[in-house]
């Protein structure tokens, strides 16, 4: 994957919110489910990233949006290969 001028912000920007909604997501069935684990100081640490990004969230042009979305895919994919090493490890 080649990144073009200007492109390398949107798939930054794309992996944080990519984690970021990863773990929003998790949070959101820790609502859900009673043993899921919740944690009290990430929560909004992720809330204010994902609000601060909000409009790079909206904005991404065709040629960009691409970058934001594999960003994104990986920052997510990352996370919840993380949080299936913990559960099956005990730590990471």
């Amino acid at each position: 994957m080649a990144l073009k001028a200007g492109s390398a912000w949107y798939f930054t920007a794309g992996l944080m919110a990519g984690y970021q909604l990863a773990y929003l997501l998790a949070v959101l069935l820790g609502l859900l489910l009673p043993s899921w684990p919740f944690n009290a100081f990430f929560t909004p640490l992720a809330m204010l990233g994902l609000a601060l990004q909000v409009p790079y969230l909206w904005r991404p042009s065709a040629h960009n949006g691409s970058n934001w979305r594999r960003g994104a895919l990986l920052g997510a994919a990352a996370l919840v290969l993380a949080w299936l090493f913990y559960c099956h490890g005990g730590a990471i």
